[in-house]
């Protein structure tokens, strides 16, 4: 079975056939209007089930008080138990995907997270809220997993990272705008109210894209049309090989083991800062949990600025090294400079946003640094999506599903153990300066390894079939 890498690593008449046939895909046959709007009804479906992740954040302390729960990592567990459900559903749907189509699971596994995200606010103890919340994160993962297949059907390179932006926002800024969402409606109504508030957005979004959303996936458009070609047999080999190749994948390929690493790294410190932050602005600053929430505008806004700086940069680096090539081809090591941005902003904005906090100086100035980190991470986290599309193609739901588990197992455990490093002796200062070196250590070498050899990884990772 051919990967997208091989594609990606091939020269001449390879590289030329495999353009040919992305202009024969079904989806990006589509008018500019109809691809465009896809891409944002996909990024609707990941905001809010990516709100959902952080929603219930600020009334931890509540639902553990009314559960009588005792210990801290417990407490922490229903925030963290969603990114639990994002580590087991990739497996799960990107297989189906495989089979049935990527928009048809896209709206199920979707409708699976309405209706446990919808019991989890009926909740009468803290085992319930948790199985409820791993449940709802099987769900609400769809999105993340099956997005970045979906806008590898609908665009071609040259048009991918003015999307890709679109499409990966989200996934950060859900996670900022939720804490503030959530304190303001456990304040004024109930924490229970938080659960459901989200699930008549996400409903609402279903409903649009039950009428809007078209299959972009080639070979189902293929066979959806007619007779149903694909036998039971078949149909079970291809999800058992399907279920497989994103464990292949991240076993196999060095440069997708690289990238995980780093970007789960730049994911676990969203939610570690969600769990942290209420610390330092509820009992650091002594700000009421309701204005104390606003803080994660800053996180939000950090998100957008580096989202929107970051594209045009992008776009004009990848459209210059590609006029310098002597083939005129684009490669995705192309994109590497830019990530050179994100790995100086995030241990710039952590060492900013740890000092100035310890030192309790005037709230505007941590909350620069919280800015500077996570435009840094969203820098990150873009590259990563852009390059996965990119050498993958076809099989690039798979590669990032296998991205998607690493991401959230990190942040799954940043946020239950994390938290230790903000308590004495290191407190928020040192805390935040070990985050740093290993931000430093991981993402400052990462960008000349790509750059230098990353079309030498593509080449030996194409020879591993999966």
């Amino acid at each position: 079975m051919a990967t997208g890498i091989d594609a990606s690593c091939s020269e001449g008449t390879t590289a030329k056939k495999q353009g040919a046939e992305d202009a024969t895909d079904p989806a990006r046959s589509w008018t500019y209007s109809a691809k465009r709007n896809t891409t944002y009804l996909v990024s609707l479906y990941k905001l809010v089930s990516s709100m959902a992740a952080s929603s219930p954040s600020p009334a931890l302390a509540v639902i553990g008080m009314e559960f009588g729960t005792q210990s801290k990592v417990l407490k922490l567990l229903p925030l963290s138990a969603y990114l639990l459900g994002y580590t087991v559903g990739p497996l799960i749907i990107t297989p189906l995907a495989d089979a049935f189509g990527r928009i048809r699971m896209l709206q199920m596994s979707n409708i699976i997270f309405v209706i446990f995200n919808l019991a989890a606010g009926f909740s009468r103890n803290n085992a319930t809220l948790v199985t409820l919340r791993v449940l709802s994160g099987v769900g609400g993962c769809g999105a993340l997993t099956l997005g970045g297949g979906i806008l590898r059907d609908c665009w071609i390179k040259e048009e991918r990272t003015r999307m890709i932006s679109v499409y990966s926002l989200p996934a950060q800024l859900g996670p900022a705008i939720g804490p503030i969402m959530g304190a303001f409606i456990s304040k004024y109504l109930s924490w229970r109210w938080t659960f459901w508030i989200v699930s008549v957005c996400s409903g609402t979004v279903q409903l649009v894209g039950f009428i809007f959303l078209r299959e972009t996936r080639p070979g189902f458009i293929a066979t959806s049309d007619g007779s149903h070609a694909r036998m039971a047999s078949k149909v079970a080999k291809d999800l058992k090989e399907s279920f497989q190749r994103p464990l292949k994948i991240l076993k196999l390929h060095a440069a997708t083991q690289l990238l995980a690493l780093y970007s789960a790294f730049a994911y676990g410190l969203t939610f570690l800062a969600i769990v942290s932050f209420h610390g330092v602005w509820s009992h650091h600053y002594s700000q009421p949990e309701d204005l104390g929430s606003l803080n994660f505008l800053a996180l939000a806004c950090g998100f957008v600025a580096g989202s929107l700086g970051i594209r045009p940069i992008n776009e004009k680096i990848y459209a210059k090294l590609k006029t310098r090539d002597e083939k005129q081809e684009g490669h995705p090591e192309y994109r590497a400079p830019t990530l050179v941005i994100g790995a100086l902003l995030v241990p710039a904005g952590l060492l900013l946003f740890g000092w100035t906090a310890q030192a309790r100086v005037f709230p505007v100035v941590p909350d620069l640094g919280v800015f500077l980190y996570a435009a840094g991470i969203v820098v990150v986290l873009q590259f990563t999506n852009l390059y996965i599309v990119d050498i993958y193609e076809a099989q690039a739901a798979s590669a990032m599903s296998a991205i998607t588990v690493i991401r959230s197992l990190v942040g799954f455990g940043l946020p239950l153990f994390g938290p230790k490093l903000f308590e004495a002796p290191l407190e928020y200062g040192w805390g935040n300066s070990v985050l740093a070196l290993i931000a430093m250590v991981i993402g400052w070498p990462l960008p000349l390894l790509i750059w230098r050899r990353g079309r030498r990884l593509r080449t030996r990772d194409a020879e591993y079939q999966v």
